[in-house]
């Protein structure tokens, strides 16, 4: 009975961590009109996504991507340079969202271009693979 409970002890902790957990960074539901949806809240000075702050959005060469974007503390935007993505700017509980194709391969920064956002820390990377 001691060994069965230290077992069960061990597993639950190994699930547990203190740190961010890869799995939702990479997240992204593909739709059947084949696009990769992800689901960002704008927060001050941040974006989350499933719990993680400025989360590493991963999609494939090729794939086209939507942002869903929900404004949950402030006056945001998220914007992609290189992709000419960007989407509205939103207030308090409003949404927006814009779609792309990931046309080509790398590592990019995505960002809230208001004001000083982005300078405080509401930037992630967006990677193409």
């Amino acid at each position: 009975m001691i060994m069965a409970a230290s077992m069960l002890f061990l597993l639950f902790a190994g699930c547990t961590t203190t740190g961010q957990v890869a799995a939702p960074m990479t997240g992204g539901e593909t739709g059947v009109d084949g696009v990769r949806t992800f689901v960002l809240t704008g927060e001050n000075f941040k974006f989350v996504m499933g719990g993680i702050d400025n989360p590493d959005i991963v999609v494939n060469h090729g794939d086209r991507v939507r942002i869903e974007f929900v404004s949950a503390q402030g006056f945001h935007d998220w914007v992609v340079d290189e992709f000419g993505a960007a989407t509205e700017r939103v207030r308090d509980g409003n949404s927006t969202s814009v779609e792309f194709v990931a046309d080509r391969a790398g590592t990019f920064e995505y960002y809230c271009s208001i004001g000083h956002h982005r300078a405080q820390g509401m930037r992630g990377s967006l990677i193409i693979q």
